[in-house]
């Protein structure tokens, strides 16, 4: 693997994920690398009964709140991991039904050559039942991919 000059991190905004946090942040520093941070949100949970008075409207606002709590999620999870770096790291929120889907594209249209995920480390029928965003990201990324086990069991 050649030195990472940018580097896609996504992340769940869970505890589980911070395992995925920190390796990017150690391989954005040894390499000087940039990063993206980012974190996919499914827009389609939202949908409003045909009934109610301007759903499109209620629709558009709630997808604008969501993407202001990831944002301000995603920022607060780089000046935390990201600390000196912070001019370095952008942050995304993707409106994307299939997280990994919404990951592997982000990086090859960043250029990526680094995405970053974590594993909650799922076995079983559970792995199959939840599917898996990490195996979707290693299948459809244009580029290497470091998946990092949750520290959480």
């Amino acid at each position: 693997m050649q030195a990472p000059r940018h580097i896609v991190v996504g992340t769940d905004l869970s505890d589980a994920s911070k395992g995925a946090l920190e390796t990017a942040a150690f391989f954005a520093e040894q390499y000087d690398a940039k990063v993206t941070l980012c974190s996919a949100f499914d827009p389609t949970p939202f949908v409003v009964p045909v009934a109610i008075p301007g759903p499109s409207e209620i629709l558009a606002a709630a997808d604008e709140e969501v993407e202001g709590s990831v944002l301000a999620s995603l920022r607060s999870l780089r000046d935390e991991f990201f600390q000196g770096r912070t001019d370095k790291v952008e942050v995304v929120a993707l409106r994307h039904p299939s997280a990994g889907e919404a990951i592997a594209e982000l990086a090859r249209d960043k250029d990526a050559d680094l995405v970053v995920v974590g594993s909650h480390g799922r076995t079983g029928i559970r792995r199959v039942l939840l599917g898996s965003v990490a195996e979707k990201v290693v299948r459809m990324s244009p580029c290497d991919v470091h998946v990092s086990r949750s520290k959480e069991r």
